[in-house]
């Protein structure tokens, strides 16, 4: 049970930031790989309001403030630009792998490349049912899931949530019926930005943080976008929360090493068994083209 509860924890973490790159993926076929920065530069913006004496909840309200406006500067500054000249996705990625280096090169210019933690001292743990869970994961947990499950709920039952799945859907169709698809584009990347950075606050509480982390952490949340399957805001979420217990009963009954080896088999079988995901489905081909 404890391996259980500790990959759902992880899962949820996994699943946000999944989310975090789906909510851009979805409506705009951009991969949002500037995400890796925002992920990046979150906790240590946070670390240094507070070294200013800022309080905590405060310097974290700032740090996820601030990645979402990067990531909203990302699209307007880039790819709103871009994409009204037609640049192809590949110019999209290019572009956004080059925002990725800059915002981690200053990162590691301004804060040094040493691995630093949002937590001082040990952490308190909490026992439940032969179940042990440090005050750090109960908040990675409850944070991560309890932004999860808003994000539905306002995906579901409010309007702007209908146009933004109408906008994943079709935009092209959207904006004929009169939409400022432009809005719900800055919309999608602000999002992006704000659930990276908490995704990226969360864990650095428990687990501490370096400048070169992000990309690892976007590169197992695509994995989930792919398994879960990418034309879907769920299946990223479920395959989030499938990959942390995976990878919590690796680490238990094998090794960490492991961990990274088993993730990226997994995404090979369903790249060949299941290519469109747990929840994706086969379009047909003028819908593909």
């Amino acid at each position: 049970m404890q391996v259980l509860v500790n990959g759902l924890i992880s899962g949820a973490t996994i699943a946000l930031l999944a989310l975090a790159f789906a909510v851009v993926y979805l409506p705009t076929r951009v991969f949002h790989l500037a995400l890796a920065g925002i992920y990046s530069l979150a906790p240590f913006l946070a670390l240094s309001l507070f070294s200013a004496g800022v309080p905590w909840p405060i310097c974290a309200v700032l740090a996820v403030a601030a990645g979402a406006a990067i990531s909203l500067g990302c699209e307007w500054l880039n790819h709103d630009r871009l994409e009204r000249k037609g640049a192809g996705p590949g110019l999209h990625l290019v572009s956004s792998l080059g925002i990725f280096i800059v915002i981690v090169q200053v990162v590691s210019m301004v804060w040094g490349n040493e691995v630093r933690t949002l937590r001082h001292g040990i952490d308190a743990v909490f026992s439940a049912g032969g179940v042990q869970l440090t005050r750090a994961q109960i908040i990675a947990g409850g944070t991560a899931s309890g932004l999860l499950v808003l994000f539905y709920l306002w995906l579901r039952f409010s309007n702007l949530g209908l146009r933004f799945r109408a906008l994943a859907d079709n935009p092209v169709q959207l904006a004929l019926f009169g939409y400022n698809v432009r809005r719900l584009r800055f919309l999608a990347f602000s999002l992006a930005g704000l659930f990276a950075a908490v995704a990226s606050l969360v864990l650095a509480f428990d687990l501490g943080f370096d400048p070169h982390g992000g990309l690892q952490a976007l590169l197992l949340a695509i994995v989930a976008v792919i398994i879960g399957g990418r034309d879907s805001f769920v299946g990223p979420v479920i395959a989030g929360f499938l990959l942390g217990v995976i990878r919590a009963e690796v680490v238990w009954y094998a090794s960490a090493r492991w961990q990274d080896a088993v993730t990226y088999l997994l995404l090979v079988l369903f790249l060949f068994l299941r290519p469109h995901g747990l929840l994706g489905k086969k379009a047909r081909l003028e819908a593909q083209a």
